[in-house]
């Protein structure tokens, strides 16, 4: 019975992240107007782009730690154990994207300029042939209409040369080895 108390304690003490304010204010002061936070966030200050930036970095780096213990320890722990496992992985996921939810739009912005910066065009490709990494994007050139940068001069030839032949190929692998001379 005692530890069915101290579970429902812990279940009580904690509250939803939106609900927490600092407990000295008077029953407006919590409450500000949609031009301030039009996110419906009632607390704290407004985190600047250097604050969200950092805030994300570490909920993510959390995230990632969370899930790596879930999926390293899925089948060597017992029900009990993964159990809180999976729930904390849960709730790090949960709790990235109420925070990305909750961010003002500029905030967002800055965040997903920065999530996109990480990831450098690689354009040795383009640049190797003197072309316009811009230019190729606008034309919107398809795939298979570029040739094959992996393709040998000999394949090329071997592809010209056998382009009319329709007949399929059929053996073993000891015919093959007799033709090779290896048999």
């Amino acid at each position: 019975m005692d530890s069915q108390n101290k579970s429902n304690n812990n279940r009580r003490r904690r509250r939803p992240y939106h609900n927490r304010s600092s407990g000295n204010q008077t029953p407006n002061q919590g409450q500000q107007g949609p031009k301030n936070h039009s996110r419906g966030r009632s607390h704290g200050r407004v985190l600047t782009t250097n604050q969200v930036l950092v805030k994300y970095d570490n909920l993510l780096e959390q995230h990632l730690i969370t899930r790596k213990k879930y999926y390293e320890y899925y089948n060597r722990v017992d029900d009990r154990q993964l159990y809180k496992l999976e729930k904390n992985f849960y709730d790090s996921i949960e709790h990235l994207r109420r925070f990305e939810k909750n961010l003002e739009p500029w905030q967002r912005e800055a965040l997903e300029k920065r999530k996109t910066e990480r990831y450098k065009l690689d354009l040795t490709y383009s640049n190797n042939r003197e072309w316009d990494p811009e230019q190729i994007r606008l034309e919107g050139f398809a795939p298979d209409e570029n040739e094959d940068p992996h393709m040998k001069d000999s394949q090329r030839e071997a592809r010209e040369e056998y382009k009319d032949d329709t007949e399929e190929s059929a053996g073993t692998d000891e015919d093959y080895l007799k033709i090779k001379g290896q048999a």
